[in-house]
């Protein structure tokens, strides 16, 4: 059920060699079916590793029309870890290989197969499947599984991740999270099952206030710069949408608002292909807006960073991991009369997340080189795409099943969350158990 690519380390070296250690656990072999939620790469991003060598045969599984973000994801995922690799490899005299290059990636697409959502899809005699949206991103869904057995028909629910749905009318590409009821055994995501994690509706409205007044301030008044790192996958078209919906229909706005990634442009033209009715009405007339330049060319990405001029800059990746986005950061940072507005997570340890939590540092190391800290911070509280901690209690406590599996979690988190789920089931006069699985747990249907 998925597979996707380890990305907890702090290190190049550090995470390739966490996904070598998981990928030697699994027998390629033994797999007969690849069940995909959606395509974030932390979903999907080991799946060509699998293939390598002809060891694995399996059908890959995935909800209708996403056959093409899957292919572009990994095509970038394995440009990345080749390049990762070969700087590997010449830092330290070694001879690593990679966990799957582009030609693996084109050898995996042969096994794809895709499927609607809201229909009982028999994949075998003894196996269906059922998606339902999960409201995350685009095309994203749960996983009903039913499996049959001496004449006895067993649910299984994999959440894979779910939707904010505090902020779900906003994300106007995105399809409704609709919720699943019942199962004999539920495996529920629990990122942000943290008490800390609550949302409002005027929580996302003031962030909404701080956009618009950030822009104004630096772009409009001031003629400045402003730096929002993004991810890709999702989070670029939706800021696109954010940002033509606050200032699309001011015939006074003339701040040019810069996409400056290839991934996201190959993205944005998939979506233009997929989206259908309202949705894609809604797309062109972003995309046709006079303020909007794409950027592809490294030359012109250049250009357009050493330019000072007011503009709006959407660049991946969102944690300043990799991407043109930290070109952009090299830039920006130094400057007291630029800003770098945050609109998503930034793992630990990231320069994402050493920007947000090192304002009274003189430099931030960036490629092993000093750049002055002075550009002015802004972080966004309500633009995560994932379910917050209330409306995950009020999801999983309604579902009628004999056991929840919590994953996807900080393990602290999700230890409390367990107590809280379990004494909110137990109100409502339910025995569900709610179980925290570790690496020696065994599931038995």
């Amino acid at each position: 059920m998925e597979c996707g690519l380890i990305q907890e380390g702090h290190t190049i070296l550090e995470n390739y060699r966490l996904n070598q250690e998981y990928l030697q656990k699994i027998k390629p072999s033994n797999i007969d079916m690849i069940i995909v939620g959606h395509m974030h790469i932390d979903h999907i991003g080991l799946i060509p590793s699998l293939y390598k060598n002809g060891k694995c045969n399996a059908r890959i599984i995935v909800p209708k029309y996403s056959t093409a973000i899957l292919e572009t994801m990994l095509l970038d995922s394995a440009y990345i870890n080749t390049r990762d690799v070969e700087l590997l490899n010449h830092k330290r005299g070694t001879a690593y290989q990679p966990l799957y290059t582009e030609d693996d990636v084109h050898y995996v697409m042969q096994y794809v197969e895709e499927y609607e959502s809201n229909e009982v899809i028999a994949l075998s005699d003894s196996c269906s499947i059922r998606y339902t949206p999960a409201g995350h991103i685009l095309l994203s869904q749960q996983i009903e599984l039913f499996i049959t057995c001496n004449g006895h028909t067993k649910k299984l629910l994999f959440t894979s991740d779910l939707g904010n749905t505090i902020t779900q009318d906003s994300r106007v590409y995105v399809e409704k999270f609709q919720p699943v009821n019942t199962a004999q055994i539920a495996f529920v995501e629990s990122t942000y099952s943290a008490a800390s994690r609550t949302l409002t509706k005027e929580d996302f409205q003031k962030d909404m206030e701080k956009i618009k007044t950030v822009i104004t301030q630096f772009c409009i008044d001031s003629s400045n710069r402003v730096l929002i790192p993004t991810f890709s996958l999702d989070r670029c078209p939706y800021m696109l949408w954010i940002l033509y919906s606050l200032f699309g229909k001011d015939k006074d706005f003339h701040v040019p608002i810069i996409v400056d990634s290839p991934l996201t442009i190959n993205l944005l033209n998939i979506y233009s292909s997929i989206l259908q009715g309202e949705k894609k009405e809604i797309f062109d007339q972003v995309m046709s807006w006079e303020n909007l330049q794409l950027i592809t060319e490294p030359e012109e990405s250049k250009a357009a960073i050493s330019d000072p001029s007011s503009k709006v800059i959407l660049s991946s990746s969102g944690m300043l991991t990799a991407g043109r986005s930290i070109k952009w950061c090299q830039s920006i940072l130094p400057r007291y009369s630029d800003c770098i507005l945050f609109c998503g997570y930034t793992g630990e340890n990231t320069l994402g997340w050493k920007i947000k939590h090192s304002k009274q540092q003189k430099t931030i190391s960036i490629n092993g080189k000093p750049i002055p800290n002075r550009c002015q911070i802004v972080n966004l509280k309500s633009f995560s795409s994932h379910m917050q901690h209330q409306e995950l209690v009020k999801y999983y406590k309604g579902i009628h099943c004999d056991k929840i599996y919590l994953v996807h979690g900080n393990t602290k988190d999700v230890l409390e969350f367990q107590k809280e789920l379990s004494k909110e089931i137990h109100d409502s006069l339910r025995t569900t158990k709610v179980i925290v699985p570790t690496k020696g747990t065994k599931i038995s249907l």
